[in-house]
């Protein structure tokens, strides 16, 4: 083919060249969207944007020195808010929440662990959450105090048997054995013992969830370029959650199901668990549901209070791995400040024996322990469990001068802001003392905020404080020769998790 009368070239090139032109506007056709607001931000790439997986959101701290509290990025071709300004995040987490109830992910999340309160939207997150709720409350966390002291001496014992070791003790591996117990009873009523078997099932399957391949991470990399693609990455197992942990959960939690259909009603009033719950309130609904059509009521699929079997399963699986992972990694990051700051965990233990003596930990009295609780709540400062938050606005809301259109999304870096020099003084250093003074709430995240707050926050800081004070009881924690001054994390997961295992040893207390 001709150019011009000049230049004869083949018509294949041509298409080619077209082709490639065609693949560049599609891949970069939106990424004037902030420079047209006047919204500064990093240059994206084609397709990509500025995120090659998870690895964005470690980098937003220095963003944030570069940009402002409000700046622009993009996730693949999708343009993203990232807001640090406490008077924007209360519009959005709390005085607009109706317009930020969701949250966004990228990938796509295999059914049935799609039907989990954390990937819920509207209608469907409200009435989970609404039957979820009394699960957490005072009275059940009570009762359950007694199958986690269990748990938390079986920690202290393990603990014990490993005080001198040489090659130090790997935190995550004995305070994850820990979390599972503790989640296995406390939801499901059952005793996996897996603090004396490091390798079983249920931790070994839980730790896969949260450490993805370089292949998976690959494959959820591309569903977010090309989102078309995601839910035929996701059929193929190679979606970002592995089909083979997701499918060992769902069989369990379906024969825990099985199981407890033959139960007797004694035996159901006896269960105090998350799972007899969920099952209570399901039957509970059939019924009034029955009796409501028969009285010539109609039923409304939105304000029905139950779970389908499905919906069941899906939260026994975020119980399971979210359970076992956060609380298991804030255990592990308590252990490490206190080993590399004795003088705070003398003073933490110091508490414990003035205020607690020889009593159990219960939900009532470790209230006392105030020190031990800033000392948590510091290391949630310094180390969250996830590294940022995300809203999706449902309508689109101009936020002092700022725009936000329906469909996007709104990140919140949570570790950024809680290492801020602007809202905490020498923000690098491990101080509890600093939360005895009162401080803007919306500085402190690592929980989220709002009505769409971690649910399982109350248990988490229950479970974290009975098992330090059982550990500390018995051990010191203290500086392998390898443990590092700086802790450094890995890249690709939103959960903070250190780029080597923490390795510590641990000495008897006397």
């Amino acid at each position: 083919m001709e150019i011009l009368g000049l230049v004869d070239v083949p018509l294949n090139i041509i298409l080619a060249l077209t082709a490639i032109v065609l693949i560049y506007i599609y891949g970069t056709w939106n990424f004037n969207y902030f420079n047209k607001q006047g919204i500064p931000g990093p240059a994206p790439y084609p397709f990509i944007g500025n995120s090659a997986g998870f690895g964005i959101f470690y980098d937003l701290p220095t963003l944030g020195q570069r940009y402002g509290r409000t700046f622009g990025i993009f996730t693949g071709r999708r343009p993203c808010f990232v807001i640090s300004d406490l008077d924007i995040l209360k519009e959005v987490l709390v005085k607009s929440f109706n317009n930020f109830r969701n949250r966004a992910f990228p990938m796509v999340i295999p059914y049935p662990f799609s039907l989990a309160l954390a990937f819920l939207e509207d209608a469907s997150w409200k009435r989970v959450r609404s039957i979820l709720s009394p699960t957490f409350s005072g009275g059940k966390l009570r009762r359950m105090c007694i199958p986690i002291n269990d748990c938390a001496r079986a920690l202290a014992n393990n603990f014990s048997k490993a005080i001198r070791k040489d090659e130090g003790v790997p935190m995550k591996q004995y305070f994850g054995a820990y979390t599972m117990d503790v989640i296995s009873r406390t939801a499901f009523g059952i005793k996996v013992d897996s603090q004396n078997d490091f390798n079983h099932p249920f931790v070994v399957n839980a730790k896969q969830m949260f450490s993805p391949t370089k292949l998976r991470s690959f494959f959820a990399l591309l569903g977010v370029m090309i989102p078309v693609l995601a839910p035929f990455l996701q059929k193929l197992g190679m979606g970002f959650f592995p089909q083979t942990v997701i499918k060992f959960f769902h069989r369990s939690i379906r024969e825990m199901i099985k199981q407890r259909q033959h139960d007797s009603k004694e035996q159901r009033e006896q269960r105090n668990d998350f799972l007899q719950h969920m099952i209570d309130a399901e039957g509970q609904d059939q019924q009034e549901e029955k009796g409501g059509v028969a009285n010539g009521g109609t039923t409304d699929n939105h304000s029905v209070k139950r779970l389908s079997a499905d919906e069941i399963v899906a939260q026994g699986i975020l119980f399971f791995i979210a359970g076992y992972e956060t609380t298991a990694s804030t255990l592990q990051f308590v252990s490490y400040c206190l080993a590399t700051h004795p003088d705070i965990q003398k003073k933490a233990y110091n508490e414990i024996k003035e205020k607690l003596g020889d009593e159990d930990p219960d939900y009532d009295n470790i209230g006392k322990l105030k020190y031990l609780d800033n000392v948590i709540t510091e290391t949630l400062r310094l180390y969250p469990a996830a590294v940022m938050l995300n809203r999706n606005v449902s309508e689109t809301i101009k936020i002092r001068d700022i725009t936000i259109s329906v469909g996007q999304t709104v990140f919140t870096p949570v570790m950024a802001m809680q290492r801020d020099a602007q809202l905490y003084k020498d923000p690098d250093s491990f101080k509890p003392e600093r939360h005895d003074e009162k401080s803007n709430p919306l500085s402190f995240l690592a929980f989220g905020y709002g009505p769409r707050a971690c649910i399982g926050m109350r248990l988490a800081l229950v479970e974290a404080k009975i098992a330090l004070v059982h550990v500390m009881r018995i051990v010191t924690f203290e500086r392998a020769p390898d443990t590092p001054d700086v802790l450094t994390f890995k890249r690709n997961s939103q959960l903070l998790q250190p780029s080597k295992d923490i390795i510590l040893k641990v000495s008897p207390r006397w």
